[in-house]
């Protein structure tokens, strides 16, 4: 975060699985990141549909 904010960056942005079971939302939180919306992507995978 130093050397972004010695380029000039004011703002750093994480795109994250809010859903991740491992903590990393706790570890992100924990360094001054916060939630700002939540995104919702639909997939299907087609290999083996009909």
């Amino acid at each position: 975060m130093q050397k972004l904010k010695a380029e000039g960056l004011k703002t750093a942005m994480l795109y994250v699985d809010a859903e991740n079971p491992l903590g990393a939302l706790r570890l992100y939180e924990s360094v001054g990141f916060y939630a700002t919306n939540t995104q919702i992507a639909y997939r299907k995978d087609v290999e083996n549909s009909r």
